[in-house]
């Protein structure tokens, strides 16, 4: 057992790559250490199936459990068929950010639980009518961040026991969750930013709640550029290996709107104002091919110069964005004038100067049609 705690310790450091190896040979009958290693090692689950990993490989150690919030030293006040209840709160005291590009985002958050173990009870009479203990030292539902990638915790990891055994585990922390964002109506999406809390019990074995009264939000958040509001918690349960593994989960979804007045005044616009340099070309006389050159090609340095700076404000991802197909339609009818002005340029040079400026002066209103059709099609539809 004690081999088994020092390589299960040895795991969750991340001191070396062979343990995960070391520590399933040393757990050949136990399912949980062995699961959770093999799972972590393979690499194929999302990251919220490898944290699970994670929870069930430290599970048996008491020592590097109490460390993630996890106490398998006592079995759970109730025996075996009769779930535990226990009450889950969250409070959002801040969103500071949220990041399109590592598509996570910064909260500040309180979080309550409650269960009551009827073996923590104790005579109020003999001394103060609560107790403070160490988390580590108490059987406690083990609920943790599972898509943080980064957090701060300000509160110590204790908790408050009543006299009749009601336990309340309070922390407040600052954390950075991670949230997939499906940004193909960018800038004028919407996001759900979960914050998803995983315990490594078995749902059957957890009869979890929300606490209405200790969930909620402040009414104003830092974040700029967004409009949160908090929906409503989902009790679910997170399934891994087929469906052959799951642990008790509960959500809380920040619904986040996004505020499209910066992105349309420095992406949309100035993008449009390039177009319409390129479409100046159309009024040049078409005897005039060294302007008529120059404002084309400058509207496309300028495009590419553009394109440049506004790359940043996205992740490389694989779909196109509502301003991504707004980018390419205007780049397109860049295209499109520079292709009409050597062409006009070459009737021009063959004596056919009257063609040249009639196809000049259709290009004028075909030009607008097609900015205005490309705009409805790429941002409206």
């Amino acid at each position: 057992m004690r081999q088994r705690g020092r390589l299960a310790a040895q795991a969750a450091e991340g001191k070396r790559g062979g343990v995960l190896e070391a520590a399933v040979r040393a757990d050949r009958r136990g399912w949980c250490l062995r699961f959770g290693a093999q799972r972590l090692a393979s690499g194929s689950w999302s990251h919220e199936a490898r944290a699970l990993g994670l929870a069930a490989a430290l599970c048996l150690v008491s020592s590097v459990a109490g460390a993630q919030g996890v106490t398998a030293a006592a079995p759970r006040p109730d025996p075996a068929g009769t779930p535990t209840p226990v009450q889950v709160g969250v409070y959002v005291l801040d969103l500071a950010e949220i990041d399109d590009r590592s598509q996570t985002f910064l909260a500040d958050l309180i979080v309550n639980l409650l269960w009551k173990d009827p073996r923590l009870a104790f005579d109020p009479h003999s001394g103060p009518s609560s107790r403070v203990l160490p988390l580590a030292e108490v059987w406690n539902p083990g609920f943790f961040m599972v898509n943080q990638r980064r957090v701060t915790v300000s509160s110590p990891r204790s908790v408050r026991v009543e006299a009749d055994g009601s336990v309340h585990y309070r922390t407040r922390a600052l954390v950075t969750l991670a949230s997939p964002l499906d940004l193909r109506e960018f800038p004028f999406d919407q996001q759900t930013l979960w914050i998803r809390l995983v315990s490594p019990h078995r749902p059957e074995e957890l009869a979890v709640t929300v606490v209405p009264e200790l969930t909620g939000r402040l009414p104003n958040f830092s974040v700029a550029g967004w409009r949160v509001e908090l929906g409503e918690p989902v009790v679910d349960k997170l399934e891994a290996d087929g469906g052959r593994r799951a642990a008790a989960r509960v959500g809380f979804p920040l619904l986040a709107d996004r505020r499209t007045g910066y992105y349309i005044w420095k992406i949309l616009i100035p993008m449009a104002f390039i177009v319409f340099m390129a479409w100046s070309v159309f009024w040049i006389s078409p005897s005039q091919l060294g302007p008529r050159i120059g404002v084309a090609t400058a509207s496309i340095f300028t495009l590419i110069a553009f394109q440049i700076q506004i790359s940043g404000v996205l992740p490389p991802i694989s779909y196109l964005t509502q301003v991504d197909e707004f980018v390419v339609g205007s780049s397109a009818l860049i295209f499109l004038a520079l292709g009409e002005t050597v062409l006009t340029a070459s009737l021009a040079g063959q004596e056919r100067a009257e063609l040249a400026l009639v196809i000049d002066h259709h290009s004028r209103w075909i030009y607008l049609l097609l900015f205005a059709a490309m705009g409805v099609v790429t941002l409206f539809i």
